[in-house]
């Protein structure tokens, strides 16, 4: 009790009203008003909300709200495409699908504002297919299949083929309209067919 009524004669030097000896009473109501202001900060701060994490949501958090359903990860055209590719690269090449352009190359940029330009522009882009060198595990051709509703900007292209030709990514577009065989994209691959 001798601390508190140190503590209480100290604050009220403080506030300039020590002047004169509190009387017991005095340091009675100090002791309530102290005791009130820490119940209340400890009050408050108990109940106040917790955050939800940012990083994910629980999945029995879900409930009736959200639905999801399995989408195919290419169209029909698309996958006969890639079953002949692979038929073309499986003796010398691993082959990926829907690979987005910054997963193949790893830029050094010093400038922020052309880091940004670059990451604008590189956002949605991703390569149709993939040749990957199965030893070193590198990309060593990006295949791209023409559409007739393709949006991406000439500039954009231009841009992507400049950073695949400074990696040493060799670019290949092929039409979804024309009907490949697989000695016509071994030649177009640059591939020699094995005999």
């Amino acid at each position: 009790m001798d601390f508190f009524v140190n503590q209480l004669e100290r604050l009220l030097d403080w506030l300039l009203i020590g002047s004169h000896p509190p009387s017991s009473g005095t340091l009675v109501v100090g002791l309530m008003v102290v005791l009130g202001v820490v119940v209340g900060v400890v009050l408050v701060w108990r109940r106040r909300p917790e955050l939800a994490p940012v990083a994910g949501v629980r999945i029995d958090a879900i409930g009736d709200q959200v639905s999801a359903q399995a989408r195919p990860l290419m169209d029909g055209p698309s996958v006969a495409t890639f079953n002949l590719l692979l038929l073309a690269v499986r003796e010398q090449f691993l082959l990926l699908s829907k690979i987005p352009v910054r997963s193949l190359v790893h830029l050094h940029v010093e400038d922020d504002s052309v880091r940004r330009v670059l990451a604008q522009n590189l956002r949605n882009v991703a390569v149709d297919f993939v040749a990957v060198h199965p030893g070193t595990r590198l990309p060593v051709k990006a295949m791209f299949v023409r559409r007739d509703d393709a949006l991406a900007s000439s500039a954009q292209e231009q841009l992507v083929e400049a950073l695949f030709h400074q990696a040493g990514i060799e670019v290949i577009r092929l039409d979804q309209e024309a009907r490949y065989s697989v000695e016509q994209l071994i030649d177009l691959l640059g591939l020699e067919e094995e005999t």
